[in-house]
């Protein structure tokens, strides 16, 4: 959660953003859909960076995990062709041959500058050392990606996670320059219609049951956005 808020707020704005997300779908309008991921993901990603600067040492709150950041406690049901379901905790279905993407050729090129990723500097000395250092007419010259810097991306909800490199990332990220390409891909498509985000916690669209909380509210929100995402893609 960005900030102390009631529940009655959070929901108040979820629902309002559904309604403008809903707007840009009646437009379909799919590239304001995923500016309106951009904006409920900006302010995570500032915390992220902002983080360990106003923390003790090793204090801060580190990564956003691609597995656990969406804290869903009950396996995940996918409805098949034939009627049947099939159930695999979130983690299992990332590697699943539905979702985890092999060809590297697709992979997206990922603006520092303007796509969301999430990278959370943590090392007491690298935190100080690095600032000021990266970009034009700097000490170590504009961001270039190495084999330290890996990017975990996760389609349709436009998010990056950082696995390695977090602090030269972060530079770029503040200098806004800057290009990485994932080291991994994963396309959570295919469960996006299996689960829904009632504005507080994930609801199994086939039980109803209750299946977990995300770490931030936001992310079941980019959740709800990133189907409305896919449904424009899909009808053109």
């Amino acid at each position: 959660m960005i900030q102390s808020t009631s529940n009655k707020t959070l929901l108040s704005e979820f629902t309002n953003l559904l309604r403008r997300a809903d707007q840009l779908v009646e437009q379909q309008n799919h590239e304001g859909l995923k500016d309106l991921i951009k904006l409920v993901l900006r302010p995570l990603q500032s915390i992220h960076l902002l983080d360990a600067y106003v923390k003790d040492d090793h204090q801060s709150i580190g990564e956003l995990n691609k597995q656990w950041c969406f804290g869903f406690k009950s396996p995940i049901r996918i409805k098949q062709n034939d009627g049947s379901f099939v159930e695999k905790k979130y983690e299992d279905w990332l590697w699943s041959e539905g979702c985890f993407i092999e060809n590297d050729d697709v992979y997206p090129t990922l603006s520092l500058g303007s796509d969301i990723t999430f990278s959370a500097p943590w090392e007491p000395r690298r935190i100080i050392n690095n600032l000021g250092k990266i970009g034009k007419d700097r000490p170590y010259g504009e961001f270039v990606q190495d084999s330290n810097h890996m990017v975990f991306y996760i389609y349709p909800l436009m998010i990056g996670t950082v696995g390695g490199g977090n602090h030269s990332i972060m530079q770029g990220i503040l200098d806004g320059k800057g290009e990485i390409k994932p080291t991994e891909m994963y396309d959570v498509s295919p469960l996006l219609t299996s689960v829904s985000f009632d504005g507080a916690s994930w609801i199994c669209s086939y039980s109803g049951n209750n299946i977990g909380t995300p770490r931030y509210p936001e992310l079941g929100w980019v959740w709800e956005i990133a189907k409305r995402y896919v449904e424009v893609q899909s009808a053109q």
